[in-house]
């Protein structure tokens, strides 16, 4: 799993003006991503201290895009802005969503089996033949994720070994 996002082109642009909106309205710009066939920009923002947002924040954000959707050249006429919270099982894609999610419970899909991932230890076959893992994320360096696994088993998980996480909330 990289989580080093890199954009380029128009998609670097929108970034760069998403970035630069979202902030100046004192909010977090959790995830952006601009689909070029439907011309659909997408702006995921989140409070600081809440970790998430709500339809007055948005609403907030979207106008706050008005002016630089008007006068810039470079963004289409029929651009669609959908502007949104990342919701409360949201994708973790960078370092800096690792770091907002620190203590909270993920799941985890791996790019295989848990068991053939730690061949040593003793684990029930359910567990064993595991892609997907609820854990609680601990910590995380270069290459790899610390978590608890059933409130007692510690490990690290290369993140080379990982296909995707989300927050996996209990509800």
């Amino acid at each position: 799993m990289d989580l080093d996002i890199s954009y380029s082109g128009m998609e670097q642009k929108f970034y760069e003006l998403t970035q630069e909106v979202v902030s100046a309205e004192g909010y977090l710009l959790y995830d952006m991503e601009y689909i070029k066939g439907s011309k659909t920009l997408r702006v995921y923002i989140m409070n600081k201290e809440t970790k998430t947002a709500v339809i007055e924040d948005c609403v907030s954000v979207d106008r706050a895009f008005s002016e630089p959707m008007e006068a810039l050249d470079w963004i289409p006429d029929d651009i669609v802005l959908e502007v949104s919270s990342p919701g409360m099982f949201r994708k973790i894609k960078t370092r800096e969503h690792l770091e907002l999610s620190i203590s909270e419970r993920i799941l985890v899909q791996l790019s295989k089996k848990f068991g053939d991932l730690f061949p040593g230890e003793k684990l029930d076959k359910k567990t064993a033949n595991a892609k997907k893992i609820i854990c609680v994320l601990n910590s995380f360096g270069d290459d790899f994720i610390d978590v608890t696994l059933d409130s007692d088993f510690d490990l690290k998980l290369n993140l080379n070994d990982i296909n995707k996480i989300a927050l996996e909330p209990e509800v």
